[in-house]
Formats: C-alpha cells, structure tokens, sequence
C-alpha cells in the first residue's frame, strides 16, 4: 500500500519537470504496487481457502467481499478520484461523464472481485505444477493475442481489451483479467506455505528457504526475459512487427512481472525471517501492517 500510495502521488507531479530516465526508473519501480497489491490478496485467500475446513464456506464469505467490492468499492472509489479522472476532459452531456467516470471507469479492485470468484478451482484442486503451467500459459496466451488479433468489431475490441488486454494506453480496462488472475494466482504458493505453517507441518526457516528459492529462480526468469527483449529489440527490431515489442515490452503483465514477483518473494523471505528471530513485529512492521489491515480503506483515500 505504501507503493500504491507513491505512484498515485506520483501521477500528480509534473512530468516535464522530471528528468526521463529519472522518470522511467520511478514508473518502473513503483509498477509493483499494483502487482503486489493483486499476488498479496491472492497468497492471503488462498491462505483462507486451505486453512478451511470446508473451503467452499469460505469461498462463500468472500463472494461477498465480492460483490461489495464490484457494488459498492467501485462507485467510491470513483467518487473520490471524480475531479482527478475528469482533469483535461471533455464530455458533449453530464450522463456521458458520469457514465464514463462513474460507471465506466474499472479500479483494480474490479479485478481483485473477479479473481475472488473465479481463483478457488485452481487454488484448491490443481497442483502447484499445474498451477503454474496454468499461470504461464495465460501469461504466453495475454501476450499472443495481444500481438496478433484487432478485431475491428468494437464489441469484441472492448471484450479482448477486458481479458487480455490491448497495445498502448487503455481505452476501458487498464487491468486485463486474464493476465492479473495470473498474478492472483502466483500469490496461492506463499500462501500455501503460510497454511503449511499454521497447520504445524512446515517450520518458519523451510518456508523461508523455500520462498527464498523461488525468488531467485523468478528473478534469473526475469533477467533473461528482459535480457531477451533487448536482444531482440536491437537485432530484429527493423524486421519483425512492432506490435510483437509492443506486446512483450517490460511491464507488469509481461517480461518483467518475474522480477517484480521476484522482489516481493525476497522481501517477504526477509520480513518472515525478522519476525521469526524477533517473535514480535518491530514498530515499522507494525505500521506498515496497518496500511495491510486497512489496504481497502487505504486505497480508496
């Protein structure tokens, strides 16, 4: 939530007064606020789903933080960021404003409310294998479509925007489900292993070593993902299709997600570690758990 907070603070700064590189390294670093806000709901309901005796009853309770979320997180947060959102717009009619600021205009808690219905199956019933072949191949999928389908329907534009996303800005959807239920799901694996934990069957340094592991394995992806993009960049970008760069360029969704998924497992490891040792919060990691505790209210301020 401190991230989140930081790039939204951002967003009001003047843009030319800040040097680009200064600027990209600023966008690009504070980009994991949303990834992380998406993988930490994902590793906390999972955490909720295999500590259940009865996973259905909780997933029950949480298809209505759902729909508080999609009914009533939605119109508020809008509300709030009205005069941001309408800033250098213009509208022919009050009802289209309203409609396209309002109704129209989709947060990232829109996405999270998705990923509360649809997560469960995978959390619950596939391996973590197959977990994450699931994941990477709708990672791969996001990114093919991405670079080779434009309907030139509008109907089927906006739906391809909503699941898979779209090149460019945005029109409608600025958090495409398929891509950021990947990244729910990637959450399911730490909080596999925090469930390990509660239940007496995994001690506090095996989860550590094992989220340890996976951080680094996720951050060598990475490199070579954004390594790979260069090279490519740079010796095929004159003859291959823009959009094919366009689709694979470092970003929250694509070749640099294992990094940033990467960096959240490491700093996880670390604040587990310290807690463990400790067998107490210290007075940051108290104050930042309550940003965590309150991350809905948070987000809407």
């Amino acid at each position: 939530m401190v991230l989140v907070i930081i790039q939204h603070a951002y967003l009001s700064v003047n843009f030319q007064s800040i040097p680009s590189l200064l600027d990209f390294f600023i966008w690009k670093i504070t980009g994991i606020a949303a990834v992380a806000f998406v993988a930490i709901s994902g590793m906390m309901y999972s955490y909720f789903l295999y500590t259940r005796p009865d996973w259905q009853t909780a997933y029950r309770r949480y298809t209505g933080r759902a729909a508080f979320l999609l009914l009533a997180a939605h119109p508020v947060i809008n509300v709030v960021s009205y005069y941001f959102n309408a800033a250098d717009k213009q509208y022919p009619s009050g009802y289209v404003e309203f409609l396209d600021l309002i109704v129209l205009n989709f947060p990232i808690t829109d996405t999270i409310a998705f990923c509360l219905l649809a997560s469960p199956v995978l959390v619950v019933i596939t391996g973590h294998m197959r977990r994450a072949a699931v994941i990477s191949a709708m990672l791969l999928l996001a990114v093919f479509i991405r670079a080779s389908m434009f309907p030139v329907d509008l109907h089927w534009a906006i739906f391809k925007e909503l699941t898979f996303g779209g090149l460019g800005e945005p029109k409608v959807f600025w958090f495409p489900l398929i891509p950021w239920l990947a990244i729910f799901l990637s959450g399911s694996f730490a909080g596999y292993a925090l469930a390990c934990h509660k239940k007496g069957t995994m001690e506090v340094s095996a989860m550590v070593n094992m989220i340890n592991k996976g951080g680094l394995f996720l951050a060598v992806c990475g490199a070579v993902l954004v390594l790979g993009y260069k090279l490519l960049k740079m010796t095929k970008g004159s003859t291959w299709n823009h959009n094919i760069f366009l689709a694979i360029y470092p970003g929250q969704t694509t070749t640099l997600l294992p990094v940033y998924l990467a960096a959240l497992a490491l700093l996880f490891a670390v604040f587990l570690k310290e807690m463990d040792i400790s067998g107490r919060y210290n007075r940051l990691f108290w104050l930042l758990s309550v940003f965590g505790r309150t991350s809905l209210f948070t987000f809407v301020l």
